[in-house]
């Protein structure tokens, strides 16, 4: 009799509930894959880095290759200015950075057109970035006063930036001997080189520089 309640017992507990083996076994199977969803996840989220990091780097070679093909074909041309003067069609600052150069397929054709890079805000984050951008507008010698008509507003070259410098390099004056400048100041001829650093976290690969020679140079150095 005792025997029997017992077994009523045991079958009718299985029948309404889950054992402790089953319940250990479903435990086990939900660490394994809370373990698996957790490296998968960290797999996505260092592709995803991985990815970031080579548009990054796909940035400052376009950067590169556009200014060793443009910047280093920099023409000294002489623009006409007020009074009766004239100066090169080269600008240098810091941060600032216009030219003249040709190009084989700018917005309206193979010809002749005036550059302008430019650093920019990025995007509002907790640690402020830049970006590297390049302005265009076909070349005339004379512009308005209002400065020269960009074609197609900017064209980002570089982005998550710390900062951009630029400097030159040549004779300050005439007669002084070659150093490097923080802004190019002469009216008469283009700097020999121009170096261009870009700051970055050291995570991201430190800083980087690049050293651009300008080919065409004024005869008046």
């Amino acid at each position: 009799m005792i025997a029997r309640s017992l077994q009523h017992v045991r079958r009718k507990s299985c029948e309404g509930g889950f054992t402790l083996i089953e319940v250990l076994v479903s435990l086990v199977l939900l660490a394994l894959v809370l373990a698996l969803l957790s490296g998968s996840l960290r797999f996505a989220r260092g592709t995803w880095d991985a990815a970031a990091k080579l548009d990054e780097q796909a940035g400052f070679d376009l950067a590169e290759r556009f200014l060793r093909a443009r910047l280093g074909e920099a023409m000294p041309l002489y623009e006409p200015r007020t009074a009766g003067t004239v100066r090169v069609a080269f600008h240098g600052t810091g941060d600032t950075l216009s030219f003249v150069a040709a190009a084989p397929n700018g917005p309206a054709g193979a010809g002749l057109y005036r550059y302008a890079l430019e650093v920019a805000p990025g995007a509002a984050t907790e640690r402020p970035r830049r970006i590297l951008v390049v302005k265009l507008a076909s070349y005339q010698a004379r512009q308005s006063e209002s400065g020269a008509e960009w074609a197609s507003g900017q064209h980002e070259l570089a982005r998550n930036l710390k900062s951009v410098t630029f400097r030159y390099f040549g004779r300050g004056e005439l007669r002084a001997q070659p150093a490097w400048h923080a802004a190019w100041t002469r009216t008469d001829a283009l700097p020999n080189l121009v170096e261009m650093t870009i700051a970055r976290d050291d995570h991201e690969g430190g800083p980087l520089s690049l050293v651009v020679e300008l080919r065409l140079q004024s005869a008046m150095q």
